[in-house]
């Protein structure tokens, strides 16, 4: 934090509980993903609240904040319910007043955690209160099933690193307003960023497609592909880092979570790398606790695989494969367009090129023709016959018949677009 640019008082809140909780944006959740929501609104120049059960949480999050341009004003931690304190970062060049309050969870990813805290959250902030949940895998119809008002409820999941992610995945439930949806994506406009606006499935797009992608990566480690060797077939691909990094980015527990969530919603298309929760019983949870697959001093990269990851990966290693580098990129890129293709028959959004958004915006895919450019690059016959030879061997690869003859007299793209028609 900058002392010259913001005021902080650093004691504990004396308020009374039961308080009204002002008219605000609150992020709650002070852990790695709630910070990281934060400085994207200090960046933006938006006044906002900060809130947790532990007040200790709030404060070490402060200590890590950057102020962007501006004047800021930190306040003292307060009650804001009988189960949340929360700091307020006031920007005192950008008072825009707003006429509602906005409310963005980012807390543990447990159904039953997030019912009761909106539970509880729609009685602190009142009827008129926009609800938005962060998760990245559990259906917002689900969450919303604890409230009253469900209307005023739709996920709003940030993509990490979130300062380089461009996107926001908004996720319209069943019940959610038309009006909640558009508040939602002059929100993310807001903070600089491009709304993506998805329906309510399994994973919804951007993690139903990472799925079957990170976990090919695990798989082929434990068939004896060196890691170097995935990072390269991946930044050949158009991706900005090895799929192994992104799991320690993303962290083995959350993980863990949106690759159970894929495979009990799409139990036939994914073989589950044993190898993950051998990292998690191994405490290797990823870069937030500088040791995942790679191990990490003062937020950089080791050149190679931790030597425990390594070990791991031969311990739940399977018969070795020899593969070509093109086999590995085919191995990694495919199981995304047919999960693509999959998405969009299931009408989870409106458009195919919200894939290329989805790729872009939420993962940092860069390739000169767009994500679905690079499958047309390849060539159906590519596709096609990489999916016939990979499909007895990894689920990943099985394409919908449909889909597979679609390619035979079409292009990639058309393929994609007309399975979704069959």
């Amino acid at each position: 934090m900058n002392a010259e640019s913001a005021k902080l008082s650093s004691q504990k809140s004396e308020n009374e509980v039961g308080e009204s909780a002002p008219v605000g944006i609150y992020l709650v959740g002070a852990g790695v993903v709630g910070s990281a929501i934060l400085q994207a609104h200090l960046d933006a120049g938006i006044s906002v609240w900060l809130a947790d059960q532990d007040e200790d949480a709030i404060g070490r999050a402060v200590q890590q904040v950057r102020f962007s341009d501006g004047k800021w004003d930190v306040s003292s931690i307060r009650k804001i319910s009988d189960s949340m304190s929360a700091i307020e970062f006031c920007n005192r060049e950008s008072q825009t007043p707003r006429p509602r309050t906005l409310v963005i969870e980012s807390i543990i990813e447990k159904l039953e955690v997030k019912q009761a805290f909106f539970a509880e959250v729609e009685q602190v902030f009142g009827e008129e209160a926009l609800l938005c949940t962060n998760t990245s895998t559990l259906s917002i119809g689900r969450i919303a099933e604890s409230l009253r008002h469900r209307g005023r409820f739709s996920g709003m999941h940030f993509f990490m690193p979130v300062g380089e992610r461009p996107a926001v995945e908004l996720i319209a439930g069943g019940a959610t307003h038309t009006a909640t949806t558009e508040a939602c994506i002059s929100h993310v406009q807001r903070l600089g960023k491009e709304p993506l606006v998805v329906g309510d499935g399994p994973a919804f797009v951007v993690n139903r497609l990472l799925s079957p992608y990170l976990n090919e990566a695990m798989l082929l480690l434990c068939r004896g592909i060196a890691a170097a060797r995935i990072e390269n077939a991946a930044l050949r691909y158009g991706m900005p880092m090895s799929p192994l990094e992104l799991i320690d980015w993303i962290g083995m527990s959350t993980m863990f979570d949106a690759g159970r969530a894929f495979w009990q919603a799409f139990p036939k298309r994914l073989d589950p790398a044993p190898l993950l929760v051998a990292m998690i019983k191994s405490k290797r949870f990823g870069r937030a606790a500088d040791a995942g697959f790679y191990d990490y001093v003062e937020g950089r990269r080791s050149a190679g695989l931790a030597t425990r990851s390594v070990e791991l990966s031969q311990e739940y290693g399977k018969t070795e494969w020899a593969l070509e580098d093109e086999q590995i990129c085919d191995l990694l890129a495919i199981p995304m367009w047919i999960e693509a293709a999959c998405a969009f028959k299931d009408r989870v959004v409106s458009d195919h090129h919200s894939f290329d958004l989805a790729m872009s915006g939420g993962l940092g895919y860069e390739h000169q023709r767009l994500w679905h450019g690079y499958f047309d690059s390849l060539g159906s016959n590519h596709v096609l016959r990489a999916v016939d030879t990979w499909a007895e061997h990894t689920r990943a690869m099985h394409a919908p018949l449909a889909l597979r003859e679609l390619l035979r007299t079409h292009s990639p793209t058309q393929a994609l677009v007309k399975y979704a028609e069959v």
